[in-house]
């Protein structure tokens, strides 16, 4: 699409003709969002005394959806929602700001998720394409809040700078779950108490809570480890006390749930911001301290330069570590990207048979020898 067309206007303070566009906004370049989803539905949890009770009441809709996803996959998402678009410099490389838009759209539906992008093309449930449960669990102020993530959904997955063709989300079945009347009544009851309303363990232990309900009717449905993902993006930039106690203890009262009920493979988080060369990435939950030790240590030596670079990891050669590092490399077979700007590529080995999950490719499956 061409730029707004432009006129010349004279400086009042100087007799000078400079150019101005009448509308320095452009458009977004999208393509039409490729079938649609299968259905949307919004459900909000009610805050009582008995929110056990609650969840149960409310999330009776995905109840009942479940059974029919007994062979297919089930994806979880919490914190994921649309809170900014963009990403400030400092976590941008300078060779490569354009890619500046915040990947929350790939953290609500990732690309593996879609219909047509690979390995979707590939795996089969069954011997039929699979059919995917999309869970979105977060605080949506009201329906605007809602619309704005459903509509940068659409963008990410539809956007003519990152991809060749737009995705496919006729195979998804989606809900959001709207927590935001239980966190208010968590704080006015904390409130009451003489807590701190943003420090009260119950913010963490509600979010276990849902995690158990929805963790023990997959396990009623038989729905396989492989084929379940829950994933947490309860992350901040720049973390206070409050918001770093916060992040822990979410982390921890959602990978003991997992553990609790045999879903300890199914459990992944966002890597964040720490290492923006993994923003778009998502990591089995036990490996991301043994991550940390890799960096500390400059294991990952092959990265050394390209901390900032989004796409390094689409370059990446396992010949290409150092020795000694072997043990490390091999931890990229548990980091999993949510948005791939060459979601063609397919591994050069491909799909691996002993795959953790039955979603996507790993980092070291796209690795070349």
């Amino acid at each position: 699409m061409r730029d707004k067309p432009i006129r010349k206007v004279r400086c009042k303070t100087k007799n000078k003709i400079r150019i101005k566009r009448k509308n320095k906004t452009r458009r977004r370049k999208l393509y039409k969002l490729k079938g649609g989803f299968v259905s949307q539905q919004v459900i909000n949890i009610p805050y009582s005394e008995n929110l056990t009770e609650s969840i149960n009441t409310a999330l009776v809709p995905i109840f009942e959806a479940i059974p029919s996803f007994s062979k297919d996959l089930v994806y979880i998402s919490f914190g994921s929602k649309l809170n900014e678009r963009t990403l400030e410099s400092e976590y941008l490389d300078p060779d490569f700001t354009y890619m500046n838009r915040v990947n929350a759209g790939y953290q609500m539906v990732p690309f593996f998720l879609c219909k047509n992008s690979n390995p979707r093309l590939k795996l089969l449930c069954e011997g039929r394409p699979c059919k995917v449960l999309n869970i979105v669990i977060d605080l949506f102020i009201d329906e605007t809040d809602i619309e704005n993530s459903k509509k940068y959904i659409t963008e990410s997955l539809t956007n003519k700078r990152e991809l060749n063709e737009p995705l496919d989300t006729s195979n998804i079945t989606q809900f959001f779950i709207n927590i935001s009347d239980v966190r208010n009544g968590i704080l006015q009851d904390a409130m009451k108490q003489g807590k701190n309303p943003y420090t009260a363990d119950e913010h963490h232990l509600f979010l276990g809570m849902i995690a158990d309900v929805l963790c023990k009717k997959m396990k009623e449905n038989g729905i396989d480890e492989k084929n379940f993902m829950l994933c947490n993006y309860i992350k901040f930039k720049h973390p206070n006390p409050i918001e770093q106690n916060i992040g822990i203890k979410a982390s921890n009262t959602l990978e003991k749930v997992m553990i609790d009920n045999k879903y300890e493979d199914s459990y992944y988080e966002w890597y964040g911001y720490r290492r923006m060369v993994f923003y778009n990435c998502i990591v089995l939950k036990k490996y991301i301290d043994i991550i940390e030790v890799g960096f500390s240590f400059n294991k990952f030596s092959i990265l050394n330069g390209f901390e900032k670079n989004q796409n390094k990891i689409f370059e990446l050669n396992k010949s290409g570590f150092k020795k000694g590092e072997d043990k490390f490399r091999d931890i990229l077979k548990y980091i999993y990207p949510i948005k791939n700007p060459y979601y063609e590529i397919e591994p050069p080995g491909g799909y691996p048979a002993d795959n953790s999950n039955n979603f996507c490719y790993s980092v070291y499956d796209l690795m070349v020898e």
